[in-house]
């Protein structure tokens, strides 16, 4: 049954409520019609939420932010029980996401409310402050990776919370670029040395070109070799590839091979004499293209920066294309920090917690935990 609280804040009125989502088609002109009047990434988009509804067997509750009869705020909370070190049970609630690895691996980035553009972190308050009022619906809210600037404007509200991940963020400003010297004017002078040496060296033995997947079958054999490649390198890593979870295939099965349409997903291939050197898949909305993954194969010669000319390429064909910006999302790598233009910003995932005397000493000692190696050390 939904609840209703009012908040007005800056002389507006915003009607706040909850329920658990039973029909996924009937919020979907809901969701979609809301995106369209926000700024938010493509990782809001229909597309990746809807994929990531089908993915999980659990029901999400539905938060919706009104405005007299329009709707304002959506967000979709998944539901988690977590056994604590003294046996209590806490309850959680992850924003777009599940709470598990096997069901997270999708990683959702620039994640936030759904919020309208207009008064967006007045509403974004009010679905918070709406959320901590309901002490009995949970006790931990994890919220992120999203923008540092936005957890530090909700921390300065709610500052009963801890940083769970940090991550620098690296993005490409197109704007006013009329060709690929253009951008790399504004790298170093190694970074487009090792560009073009790679692309004098590579060219030695044949010609380079830059493909994208337009039919099912391309789709279908790019997706192979992508899927091959990123095995090959993180199958024995700590969390492994996502090519070998079902969740994560399944769900990217679903992006990309949607309708053309809706589609915004692209997967190019960088291609030495008609052989595959290099692949690289994105996420585009708007004007802003996303690296999501890429796949690349070795090369004896260290002196030849695959990945590096491989986003060369794509960046020149976003420029042809007039995008304004191509963003390398999260993540601490050498090749990020030296192919963006834009100074650096970061993403955060966080974790509120209601302010109860009990997660207060949970916190506590959670934190002198984590200090107990460095005041033993000392």
């Amino acid at each position: 049954m939904a609840c209703l609280i009012y908040f007005n804040r800056v002389n507006r009125i915003y009607t706040i409520t909850h329920y658990p989502l039973e029909d996924i088609a009937l919020h979907e002109a809901l969701w979609g019609e809301l995106y369209k009047q926000s700024d938010a990434s493509v990782f809001l988009n229909w597309s990746w939420i809807k994929a990531w509804l089908t993915s999980i067997d659990s029901v999400p509750v539905v938060l919706a932010a009104y405005e007299n009869t329009r709707c304002v705020g959506l967000a979709f909370l998944t539901q988690r029980n977590a056994r604590s070190s003294s046996r209590i049970n806490i309850k959680q609630l992850w924003l777009h996401r599940k709470g598990e690895q096997a069901s997270d691996q999708m990683w959702i980035e620039h994640n936030d409310f759904l919020v309208h553009q207009n008064n967006k972190e007045q509403i974004r308050l009010a679905m918070l402050e709406y959320l901590f009022a309901q002490k009995k619906l949970w006790h931990e809210l994890y919220f992120g990776l999203t923008n540092s600037k936005v957890i530090d404007s909700l921390k300065l509200n709610w500052p009963s919370c801890r940083e769970v991940i940090s991550s620098p963020d690296f993005e490409v400003d197109l704007r006013h670029k009329a060709n690929l010297n253009d951008y790399l004017a504004d790298l170093s002078k190694n970074t487009r040395s090792q560009i073009r040496r790679t692309k004098k060296l590579l060219t030695q033995s044949g010609e380079l070109e830059l493909t994208l997947a337009q039919t099912a079958a391309q789709k279908e054999t790019f997706l192979e070799d992508i899927s091959r490649l990123h095995k090959d390198k993180w199958r024995d890593t700590e969390f492994g590839s996502g090519f070998d979870n079902p969740i994560f295939e399944q769900f990217h099965r679903h992006l990309i091979f949607e309708d053309d349409v809706t589609n915004k997903t692209r997967l190019y291939c960088l291609t030495l004499d008609k052989k595959p050197i290099a692949y690289i898949y994105l996420l585009i909305d708007d004007d802003t293209w996303y690296f999501y993954l890429s796949a690349i194969n070795g090369h004896d010669d260290n002196r030849v920066k695959v990945g590096l000319i491989a986003h060369a390429y794509i960046i020149e064909q976003a420029i042809a294309e007039k995008v304004g910006k191509y963003s390398f999302l999260a993540g601490e790598a050498r090749y990020k920090r030296s192919l963006s233009n834009l100074p650096e910003t970061s993403q955060t995932l966080v974790c509120f917690y209601q302010p109860t005397v009990f997660m207060r000493l949970r916190e506590c000692a959670r934190r002198y935990k984590n200090a107990l190696p460095n005041i033993l050390r000392h």
